[in-house]
């Protein structure tokens, strides 16, 4: 019989905010003129990612890494692989930040997943709480990350278009392929 692994409640919650993630970075493939310049992006983002950080704080003083998996019969996760998927994560939502600043669209995909993981946290950990009676690891900072993540997205959709929305946004695809032709093919254009 093959071993449980400790990571298997955490890929299961985190397979809906993957899924959302990908889905909202296809529907959405174009950014707002103004993101570059965008200072309420920054601001929503950068404080998603702050607050993050003292969850994970939070999650990494009260053991979430043990409490998690075990409350799913599950057993406890290394430390070291906690610490660097979170300290990674952190990493990556940063320069997903400056990349969407920068126009890279596929950049929006990292940060559409900070918006839904921080969404999961505003429900998961109070519910677990409730369900465990008493407190849970990361339970404290989860209402905060929550709303943080509700801004973020929200913001995401702001700075975003779909193929139907709004002719006038930039479609990074589009300006890509003129890019690259020749000077005479654009002028048709």
């Amino acid at each position: 019989m093959p071993q449980s692994s400790s990571l298997t409640p955490t890929m299961v919650a985190l397979a809906a905010p993957a899924a959302a993630a990908v889905i909202l970075t296809a529907l959405r493939p174009r950014l707002r003129p103004d993101v570059r310049g965008s200072r309420r992006l920054l601001l929503v983002v950068g404080l998603t990612i702050a607050a993050q950080v003292l969850h994970f704080v939070e999650e990494l003083r009260t053991e979430l890494y043990v409490a998690f998996p075990t409350t799913f019969g599950f057993p406890a996760a290394q430390l070291s692989v906690f610490v660097w998927a979170n300290t990674t994560a952190l990493v990556v939502w940063a320069a997903a930040l400056i990349a969407v600043r920068q126009g890279i669209v596929l950049a929006l995909l990292p940060l559409w997943f900070l918006g839904f993981c921080a969404l999961l946290n505003l429900v998961l950990h109070p519910y677990l709480a409730l369900t465990t009676g008493g407190y849970y690891p990361g339970v404290v900072t989860a209402p905060l990350v929550g709303v943080l993540g509700i801004m973020t997205i929200r913001e995401l959709a702001r700075v975003t278009a779909n193929d139907r929305e709004n002719p006038g946004v930039t479609d990074h695809r589009a300006s890509v392929a003129r890019s690259r032709l020749p000077d005479n093919d654009r002028s048709s254009r």
